[in-house]
């Protein structure tokens, strides 16, 4: 395993209630307390009453509502699962710098949140003079040792989806990069909840569009790269 990201002094509390998409109600010892839900997924299966999670206090407030971040849920066999999207970034940029582990090996040069069109994608990578356009998502869903995204309808993921076919049609290299936070051996994109992603990723899996399986996990207050391989389903095997 490689080190990629020291998260910092996290504690451990027991989940209570999400009270909208962005707050969670946490009780640490005698104390209940507000946190940020970093993550716009359901994560039910991580986040229910009584579960045990993980979260950090805030160093600078400002004008936050919450002195608090949520970091993981914990699964039933004890694994945790981050769950702030808001260190896909960096956790992305480091595995996209580092020549031993990128997939696309070593990169020309590298710029994060590239303007396309009339929306933005994570990152665009040069390598030889060509165009590497890369879309990040995190996947913290798995059932039965079987990753999936997403685990509510996106429709921003399916705008990337189509915006990455448009641009390896133009000629550019066009890729996603899914950072699986969960042990896993198998990916399929979720149908049962968006159909249309699910179309749209096989259909750009045919035209050519790049997708990389990173798998990763949260271990001692930081994200490690785990050198293990994870197979997309076929279609043909999928009851669409």
């Amino acid at each position: 395993m490689k080190k990629i990201l020291e998260i910092g002094k996290i504690e451990a509390g027991i989940f209570i209630d999400r009270p909208n998409r962005f707050i969670g109600n946490i009780q640490i010892g005698n104390e209940i307390v507000q946190c940020h839900i970093h993550d716009s997924g359901r994560i039910k299966e991580l986040l229910y009453p009584g579960n045990t999670v993980g979260i950090k206090k805030v160093d600078k407030i400002g004008k936050r509502k919450t002195n608090w971040d949520l970091i993981y849920g914990m699964t039933q066999d004890g694994e945790k699962i981050l769950l702030n999207s808001a260190y896909h970034r960096y956790i992305s940029e480091y595995i996209l710098k580092d020549k031993k582990i990128c997939p696309f090996g070593a990169l020309d040069s590298l710029k994060a949140e590239v303007k396309n069109g009339d929306s933005r994608l994570d990152f665009l990578g040069v390598q030889d003079k060509k165009n590497i356009w890369i879309e990040v998502k995190g996947v913290s869903l798995v059932e039965n040792n079987i990753a999936m995204f997403p685990d509510a309808p996106s429709e921003r993921a399916q705008k990337h989806l189509v915006e990455l076919m448009k641009l390896k049609e133009k000629g550019d290299r066009a890729a996603v990069l899914l950072l699986v936070f969960r042990s896993a051996i198998k990916f399929r994109p979720r149908f049962e909840t968006d159909i249309k992603f699910t179309k749209l990723f096989y259909e750009a899996l045919q035209k050519g569009v790049e997708v990389y399986l990173m798998p990763l996990c949260l271990k001692d207050n930081a994200i490690y790269y785990d050198n293990k391989k994870i197979d997309i389903i076929d279609k043909k095997l999928l009851t669409i």
